[in-house]
């Protein structure tokens, strides 16, 4: 028990070293990047990357995972002690085990991380830069937000916050037909509707278009902030509840719910990817404990990563482009690397 507690504790220490090394790096680059074309001081610039590091180290917490792993086996097998654990009775099995314990562990702070941090970071990152960058669109689409809200559909340039709305534009649809447009400088949620101001109303009539300017108008809707808050957010930094919410909005109002189905499948991948990680250490480690240097093994396992994370994303975008199953899209690499594990764990024995 307590060599296992030992094998577990240095996985977990050197996941969480790779992790921060990495993404150190990642906040250096992004931030030398965002500075170059900064409009305001770089104080926001600085607080905006550190509000989207959450998100970031969530992305790449599989690779740096198994980056961690490699160096914290190859540290025990350098100083001999694998081998000595080997040769003391220690089964293939438990070492097995007590790596997968760590990526349990692990796995459970990438759920906590992309769930209940990142999300909230990234929302807050977004409205920064809403508010510190003019005519900017909380979500950064130079376009705006597109909602349907039957019978309407509805353009929101502007996202200060779920419960602020700029530059509205309403078009109502029936039989094909466009009936009425109203138009508004803003708006506020309040009492369970939209509170629009400085509003332009326009009916197009068989004859004449009506046209009326009034200071307010009460908008009933299903778009309410939480919908709104869905919508300016990336998919992927969605947590998994808000994520199925919003597909079943969007299945139910006749939309293309694919690119939030393959965020969700991706979601509840990310935590089995973290323990497939973990588990091609294991061969990747104890199959060449004397014949390959620690350098050479790192080497192959962020090869592994790399070959890991573009072929996740070659997949994805392939299942968008062509309408393939998000779930598979999303569990195929992680399927083919848990093969690769468990061959690799099968030739030791």
């Amino acid at each position: 028990m307590r060599l296992q507690r030992h094998i577990a504790g240095t996985v977990m220490l050197g996941a969480l070293v790779a992790l921060v090394v990495v993404l150190a790096l990642m906040m250096a680059f992004e931030f030398i990047e965002e500075a170059a074309d900064a409009r305001g001081p770089l104080t926001d610039v600085l607080l905006e990357v550190l509000l989207m590091t959450p998100q970031r180290a969530y992305e790449i917490f599989p690779i740096t995972t198994l980056i961690g792993a490699l160096v914290g086996l190859g540290a025990l097998a350098s100083r001999h002690e694998l081998v000595a654990m080997r040769a003391a009775g220690a089964s293939l099995l438990a070492i097995t085990r007590a790596v997968l314990t760590a990526g349990v562990v692990l796995a459970g702070g990438a759920v906590a991380l992309g769930e209940w941090v990142a999300p909230p970071a990234q929302q807050l990152a977004q409205q920064w830069r809403a508010q510190t960058n003019e005519g900017g669109v909380a979500q950064g689409a130079a376009g705006g937000v597109w909602v349907r809200d039957e019978p309407r559909f509805v353009h929101i340039e502007r996202v200060p916050n779920p419960e602020i709305i700029e530059g509205v534009s309403a078009y109502e649809v029936r039989n094909h037909r466009v009936v009425e447009v109203i138009r508004a400088a803003r708006g506020r949620w309040s009492d369970g509707a939209w509170q629009l101001r400085d509003v332009r109303r326009v009916r197009p009539g068989p004859e004449r278009i009506k046209r009326s300017q009034i200071s307010s108008l009460r908008l009933e809707s299903d778009v309410t902030p939480a919908t709104l808050e869905v919508v300016v957010l990336s998919p992927q930094s969605l947590p998994l509840v808000d994520l199925y919410t919003y597909i079943q909005y969007l299945e139910g109002s006749g939309l293309d719910s694919a690119q939030y189905r393959l965020a969700f499948w991706v979601k509840v991948a990310k935590p089995l990817a973290t323990l497939t990680m973990l588990l091609i250490t294991v061969p990747l480690i104890l199959g060449t404990l004397r014949s390959v240097g620690m350098g050479q093994k790192i080497f192959v396992g962020v090869l592994i990563g790399i070959a890991f994370f573009l072929g996740h994303r070659l997949l994805a975008n392939a299942g968008l482009v062509y309408g393939l199953s998000p779930a598979l899209c999303a569990l195929a690499p992680t399927a083919v690397a848990f093969a690769l594990g468990v061959w690799g764990l099968m030739r030791l024995r």
